[in-house]
């Protein structure tokens, strides 16, 4: 499965087993497995970022909690561990990123194709990304339907009527809640002037510049 992720390519592997980085006309793609382990992301800049840290439990869980304001929506992919083509779409985030302590929640109409593969299979991967911010992540885990009344009151935004015009009273309104296990991340502190001074040392120097750093994330002990 090879996912488009904005002007770089991000490929994930079907196997478990190997990390490949392919020379030549994939130069720039970074190959991983669904282990997390990450090989080396080059960016159009010529940046490249590095694998340089595992965070676990609380640590993992505060590197998530102040990389989420980052991103206002997630491609929420399903499918990932049946024989079938994973599914992946947008979802609007919902709640406040600064209390995350493990889950996410997303408002859903429960007549939607995303509600039946869930039934079927828990397994989810959420695929975050922010050009702007240099800012991309992943999160894996297990997500299910919660019709939970009090907790949409709590996460209820106006915005909501975009989707769903009866808001509240929409009696098709459904929560997914998702529950976070591992991922990974990229970012470069700095955004796009710190990629642009990557960029500069690159071309005096003639070696890729280095300004990002990445990781992984095992968000249960």
């Amino acid at each position: 499965m090879v996912q488009e992720w904005g002007p770089e390519v991000v490929g994930i592997t079907s196997t478990r087993r190997y990390i490949e980085e392919k020379p030549g006309s994939d130069a720039g793609r970074v190959f991983a497995t669904f282990s997390h382990e990450v090989a080396i992301m080059t960016l159009p800049t010529g940046e490249r970022i590095e694998k340089e840290e595992h965070l676990t439990g609380d640590d993992a869980i505060a590197k998530v909690r102040k990389l989420l304001p980052n991103f206002r929506a997630a491609f929420f992919a399903t499918g990932l561990s049946r024989r079938t083509h994973p599914h992946a779409r947008p979802l609007a985030l919902q709640g406040d990123a600064s209390v995350f302590g493990g889950t996410l929640w997303f408002f859903a109409d429960n007549r939607s194709p995303k509600i039946h593969e869930l039934s079927a299979d828990p397994t989810v991967s959420l695929l975050f990304q922010s050009d702007a911010d240099s800012c991309y992540m992943q999160l894996d885990g297990s997500a299910s339907t919660v019709n939970d009344r009090p907790k949409m009151r709590e996460l209820y935004t106006p915005a909501l009527r975009t989707w769903f015009p009866e808001g509240l009273d929409d009696p098709n309104l459904t929560l997914i809640r998702f529950d976070a296990t591992g991922g990974a991340y990229w970012e470069t502190p700095g955004g796009v002037f710190q990629a642009l001074t990557a960029f500069a040392e690159s071309v005096v120097t003639g070696s890729s510049g280095k300004s990002g750093r990445s990781g992984t994330l095992s968000l249960r002990d």
